[in-house]
C-alpha cells in the first residue's frame, strides 16, 4: 500500500493567509508529497495568474496540493437565511472550478455549514441538517462534472453541532446519495466524538477518502500513550484505504489560526520554522512506519 503523505500548511506559524509557494517549500524539504491548504482568496475568485504561479511552483517541488477548508459564517451553506447559503453554494462552485484547474483532486472540510461554529444563536440541528443537504446536493454535482472528491468532515461538538460522528457522517452522504460525496476522518475530532478510533475508521470503510493524523493534543505525531497508534494502523490496512494520510498539528499560540482552533499555549518550546521542519520529519518517519 502506497500513501501519499501530506503536511497541513498552517503548522509552520499562525496565520491562514501565508505565503503559499514558501509553504510548498517546506513541504517539500521536510519530505512530503503533498501539502494541504485553505484556497487562498485568489483561487475562488479565478485569479488565472497567480494559480498559474502556484501550481508551477508545486509542480517544481514535486508536491501535490489538497484543498481543505472551513467556510466563514457569510458562506454558511445551511444558513436559515436563504442569500447566505446562495452565496456559499456559489462560492464553493466557484472554488471547485478552480481547484480542477489547478489540477486538485478532493476538496475537504466543513462543506455543509461554517466554522468554527457561532453558538450564540444555535437554530435546530434537524433544520439545519435539511437546509445543508440541499446546498450540499447542488455543490456536489460540480464536483461530479470535474472529478473531485467532496470529502465531508465531521468535526467536535465545540467547534461544529451538524455532523460530530462517523455515524451522522454516513448517513449524511448517504442522503447526498453521489459516489463523489465521501468522508474526511480527522483523530483529533474523532478522539473526541468517538469511544474508539480504530472502529471508526473501520466503520467509515470504502466511504473514507481522506485521513488527518495528529497527537490527541493537535501535536505532531509521536509514540503516545493517550493515541493507539498500531491500532488506528492496523484499521487503516483492514478496510484497505490507499488514500492520503495528512498530518494536521497546530502548535503555535496567537493569531487567527491559535483562535480558531484554541490553542491558547505555544505545544512546543521552539516554534521556530526549522526546529518545525525538524520534527515533522521525525513524526513523518514515524507515521509512515505505522500505515506503510
Amino acid at each position: 500500500m502506497k500513501h501519499k503523505y501530506g503536511i497541513h500548511y498552517a503548522v509552520w506559524g499562525n496565520e491562514w493567509d501565508v505565503d503559499m509557494k514558501e509553504r510548498i517549500r517546506l513541504a517539500a524539504e521536510a519530505g512530503f508529497d503533498n501539502l494541504e491548504v485553505t484556497p487562498p482568496d485568489y483561487v475562488p475568485a479565478m485569479d488565472i495568474e497567480k494559480m498559474n504561479e502556484l501550481k508551477k511552483c508545486a509542480e517544481a517541488y514535486g508536491v501535490e496540493m489538497s484543498w481543505c477548508i472551513g467556510f466563514p459564517k457569510e458562506y454558511d451553506m445551511a444558513s436559515e437565511d436563504s442569500a447566505v447559503r446562495r452565496k456559499g453554494i456559489e462560492y464553493t462552485k466557484h472554488m471547485l472550478e478552480a481547484i480542477h484547474m489547478l489540477d486538485g483532486k478532493i476538496l475537504s472540510g466543513i462543506l455543509y455549514s461554517s466554522w468554527p461554529y457561532d453558538f450564540s444563536n444555535l437554530p435546530d440541528k434537524e433544520r439545519t441538517w435539511e437546509l445543508a443537504l440541499a446546498s450540499v446536493r447542488e455543490c456536489v454535482k460540480t464536483a461530479e462534472d470535474y472529478g473531485i472528491v467532496y470529502a465531508i468532515e465531521m468535526v467536535n461538538r465545540f467547534e461544529q453541532f451538524v455532523l460530530n460522528s462517523v455515524e451522522e457522517g454516513l448517513r449524511f452522504i448517504g442522503q447526498v446519495d453521489s459516489s463523489n460525496c465521501r468522508l474526511l476522518l480527522d483523530m483529533f475530532h474523532m478522539g473526541i466524538e468517538e469511544t474508539s478510533t480504530p472502529d471508526a475508521i473501520r466503520k467509515a470503510g470504502k466511504s473514507l477518502a481522506h485521513l488527518h493524523v495528529c497527537q490527541n493534543n493537535r501535536e505532531i505525531p509521536a509514540p503516545c500513550d493517550n493515541v493507539p497508534w498500531d491500532a488506528v494502523g492496523q484499521a487503516v490496512k483492514d478496510i484497505g484505504y490507499e488514500g492520503r494520510i495528512v498530518m494536521e498539528p497546530f502548535v503555535i499560540k496567537g493569531g487567527p489560526v491559535g483562535r480558531d482552533v484554541n490553542i491558547w499555549r505555544n505545544l512546543m518550546a521552539d516554534v521556530s520554522q526549522e526546529h518545525i521542519s525538524a520534527e515533522l520529519k521525525k513524526g513523518l518517519h514515524y507515521i509512515q512506519d505505522i500505515f506503510g
